[in-house]
């Protein structure tokens, strides 16, 4: 049924070949070729327990496009989302810790960030906390299974939240996997807004570390170079609160794989993706706790 759709949307130019695209662990993604080219198209529904909104990816997209690190929209309506084909490789987390990419990577969300006063549009408020939070809510009520130490931990990203200082809100991707870096010749690409939105700029930043597994001489690297060769004071508070939302987003992303597991029809073992990310956040809350 999805292909169909796809099929008869009224934005192809000719006849149209749709090739499944492998990868996604949320959305299901196609590669269609028409008469003017190759183009992204993505069956994209509301997923309320995600906190996934459409009309808020489009939003976040079309900013980071106007700034040439997304593919360009072509097409949406509800449901469905069109965009540029990009002719690169996806980002594999060994390939994120190399110092090359890190490098790269750290002036491309510099970009982002910074752009904060040229923005248009309406973009949702993204909180990690808040998301934590949420996420343990929405499992409960879907009677998926929770660790079994769930009150611990929210409590615990309580006590981290008060940790975080004042910031200037950015437009953030909020979900760097390395899956969602795309490297074409000497350009970088982010990919998949459907969680972006303004927020805590060294999320981002935190995102990448946790994601990607970087220890601490990696963390420093990335941070020296996205802050562009700060003082070792200032080096020294950026590096304690990106600790702080690296553990956060470890747990965000283990509670995200507990309601996708409840919700998904997706074939992938999210229980085992639970596990390893909950696994990495009480690795990066030890650390944590020694660098204090």
């Amino acid at each position: 049924m999805s292909e169909e759709r796809i099929a008869e949307l009224p934005c192809w130019r000719g006849g149209v070949r749709i090739e499944p695209l492998g990868g996604g662990i949320t959305n299901r993604n196609f590669v269609v070729d028409d008469d003017a080219g190759r183009w992204v198209a993505r069956i994209a529904e509301d997923l309320r327990a995600l906190g996934i909104d459409r009309a808020n990816e489009l939003a976040c997209q079309r900013a980071a496009a106007a700034l040439g690190i997304a593919p360009a929209i072509v097409y949406h309506e509800p449901g469905v989302l069109v965009s540029e084909f990009v002719e690169g490789r996806t980002l594999t987390p060994q390939d994120v810790r190399e110092p090359a990419v890190i490098e790269r990577l750290a002036k491309l969300l510099r970009q982002l960030h910074d752009a904060r006063d040229l923005l248009v549009g309406e973009f949702l408020y993204f909180c990690p906390f808040q998301t934590v939070r949420t996420y343990a809510e929405t499992a409960r009520r879907l009677g998926a299974r929770l660790p079994a130490r769930i009150d611990e931990l929210l409590d615990d990203s309580r006590v981290l939240s008060l940790r975080v200082r004042p910031f200037r809100p950015s437009l953030c991707h909020d979900d760097l996997l390395a899956a969602n870096i795309l490297e074409a010749g000497d350009r970088l690409w982010l990919v998949d807004w459907e969680y972006g939105g303004m927020g805590n700029a060294l999320f981002d930043v935190a995102g990448v570390a946790g994601n990607c597994a970087f220890d601490p001489a990696t963390e420093r690297r990335l941070l020296d170079a996205y802050l562009d060769s700060p003082s070792p004071d200032a080096l020294a508070v950026a590096l304690d609160e990106t600790k702080i939302l690296k553990a956060v987003s470890l747990l965000r992303e283990a509670l995200w794989a507990v309601i996708q597991g409840a919700i998904s029809r997706i074939e992938f073992d999210y229980s085992a993706y639970a596990r390893d990310n909950l696994a990495a956040y009480e690795h990066a809350r030890a650390q944590l706790e020694r660098a204090r």
